[in-house]
């Protein structure tokens, strides 16, 4: 059983695991064809950036559902 499941596992990737570094770079050299240097700025900045936007984004979703939970228990009670 655990040998079928392993082979099951084993088959199902035909592709090479880099096929996304390559789509990848095509993509940023198609928008750095497209767009210029900005482009480029652009991703550098998002990357840097990423995990404080995600724990913005998180705060900020946090908030809007905290604000709509007491705006829901306001007009429920009065």
């Amino acid at each position: 059983m655990r040998s079928t499941v392993k082979n099951r596992k084993q088959r199902s990737t035909y592709l090479p695991t880099n096929i996304k570094l390559v789509v990848k770079i095509a993509l940023i050299a198609l928008g750095f064809y497209v767009w210029g240097t900005g482009f480029i700025w652009v991703l550098l900045g998002l990357y840097l950036g990423w995990a404080v936007i995600k724990q913005l984004a998180s705060c900020l979703v946090s908030l809007l559902v905290l604000i709509i939970i007491l705006a829901l228990l306001v007009s429920l009670i009065f």
